[in-house]
């Protein structure tokens, strides 16, 4: 599972984990999320900003890549 460090601001951990361990299954074999449904999702609700929340640089780095390994690119 993905490690991010936690910053002054950054995004809620409890919906970037549930996130990440959704993806992992996806990328498991569950077939729950593609890389287009992660998109739409983080479009239409997104990741809340929180005080101490995981590095908002290091969670959009693993979120493209999420979408290119679910993509299958």
């Amino acid at each position: 599972m993905a490690r991010f460090r936690v910053r002054f601001r950054g995004y809620h951990r409890g919906q970037v984990d549930e996130l990440a361990e959704r993806v992992e299954r996806a990328l498991g074999g569950s077939g729950e999320l593609t890389g287009t449904e992660l998109r739409k999702e983080l479009t239409e609700g997104g990741l809340e900003l929180v005080i101490r929340g995981y590095d908002p640089r290091e969670v959009h780095a693993a979120l493209d890549e999420w979408v290119r390994r679910l993509d299958g690119r």
